[in-house]
């Protein structure tokens, strides 16, 4: 068998961002998988797109698909409140990205 230099072999690049999204105390993180070869700027610009209306996960290694409506995001733990009962907030996914505070490129 020989390899010829002259092949080009085109790597499938895949890019995880996670989002972060805040309503007063409560926080939630979803993911995104974007595939193919794409700029850092034009990988964030896809994350967001894919927020409203794209395929987004509950956890980092994309596997549990949030197919709902709204987005689950829980109270943060503060050790001077009584933790009296767990209560989850639901974001609206088509206004998602009013509630985005940060975004970064996790691989």
């Amino acid at each position: 068998m020989s390899i010829s230099p002259n092949k080009k072999v085109r790597i499938k690049n895949i890019q995880k961002v996670a989002i972060i999204l805040q309503d007063q105390d409560a926080t939630g993180r979803v993911y995104v998988e974007i595939q193919g070869e794409l700029k850092s700027r034009e990988v964030m610009v896809e994350a967001l797109k894919r927020l409203e209306d794209g395929l987004i996960y509950a956890d980092e290694d994309c596997t549990e698909l949030i197919e709902s409506e709204y987005i689950e995001v829980f109270r943060r733990k503060n050790s001077s409140r009584r933790e009296e009962e767990d209560f989850i907030f639901l974001i609206e996914r088509a206004c998602a990205e009013d509630y985005v505070v940060s975004a970064k490129i996790i691989k």
